[in-house]
């Protein structure tokens, strides 16, 4: 089985790097991550290391810097330094599994893990990379300095297009998966990248899947918004104007710790946002014959 200390995963081209005290194989991370695994960092580059030792910021930590506590989190802010506690659900919460000190940006991350997060490291198939529960406590936050989001959508390539089918669970975007992968390459169901690089939007599938397992690390043009809309009938819509546009994309923004500069940069994201890129109304059924309005665009 090979080993390494490190590896590099692609997302909306950008390059994760993994460093670990412990050695990485083949089988640390779910199987899921193969699509986005690359052999070399791209040129915007961010690092998490997994660091299994004494966790030194403790002692540095003053109560008085504390800007969220809501189990399993608590948080601190040290000048341009950002320290995540991952504590005890029970009172009096001082039990904590691993402490992440990170900069403003997060784009350097040391995780100090416990035996048990050691334990669980050796053990293998991780389904996020960070080993919190969800990945995009880190992508969210980060995507806002780095002119992007991550939407509660549905996301595709067509034709080497992108389409977002946004909505909230029970929207019907593992239905449109469905009804979209008999051409269509499937980024992922659940949680989608939307960034604007190069003066282009792209759009970038993640690993946080929902009931559709099939995840893609490719990264296409972004080409039409779609509200889904479960009828019985198939249509398109084009969104009235800007404002409603962006009310819809605002309901389904995925938000890690919302603070007043992660806000400002989130909204100035989705303003321009709904007034660049084309929104639909999508009413559908589960005929399929949805698939050929929107190929046809």
């Amino acid at each position: 089985m090979k080993q390494r200390h490190k590896k590099f995963f692609k997302i909306a081209q950008m390059s994760i790097e993994v460093k670990s005290d412990l050695p990485i194989t083949d089988t640390t991370f779910d199987s899921k991550f193969k699509s986005f695994e690359i052999s070399a960092p791209l040129e915007e580059n961010i690092v998490l290391y997994h660091r299994f030792s004494p966790d030194p910021a403790k002692t540095e930590i003053d109560p008085k810097s504390r800007i969220y506590f809501r189990p399993p989190w608590a948080i601190y802010q040290k000048n341009e330094k950002w320290i995540y506690q991952w504590i005890n659900a029970e009172p009096p919460h001082e039990n904590y599994y691993r402490t992440v000190v990170t900069d403003r940006e997060h784009s350097f991350l040391d995780i100090y893990n416990d035996k048990a997060m050691e334990k669980k490291f050796l053990e293998g198939g991780l389904t996020s990379l960070t080993m919190f529960p969800t990945d995009q406590i880190l992508v969210g936050r980060l995507l806002a300095y780095k002119n992007g989001c991550i939407m509660h959508s549905l996301g595709i390539s067509l034709d080497n297009n992108g389409y977002i089918f946004v909505g909230h669970s029970s929207a019907g975007k593992s239905t449109m998966a469905q009804i979209m992968k008999k051409e269509a390459v499937i980024l992922c169901d659940d949680r989608n990248i939307i960034r604007k690089k190069n003066n282009a939007y792209i759009l970038s599938g993640t690993w946080s899947h929902g009931d559709v397992p099939d995840v893609s690390g490719i990264s296409v043009p972004l080409k039409a918004i779609f509200f889904l809309e479960k009828s019985d009938i198939n249509q398109m819509d084009p969104v009235p104007d800007a404002q409603a546009c962006f009310q819809r994309l605002l309901a389904c923004l995925i938000r890690p710790l919302e603070t007043r500069d992660w806000w400002e940069k989130s909204l100035d994201f989705l303003t321009l946002l709904s007034q660049q890129v084309p929104c639909w109304n999508l009413k559908f059924n589960k005929t399929g014959q949805i698939f050929d309005l929107i190929k046809g665009m």
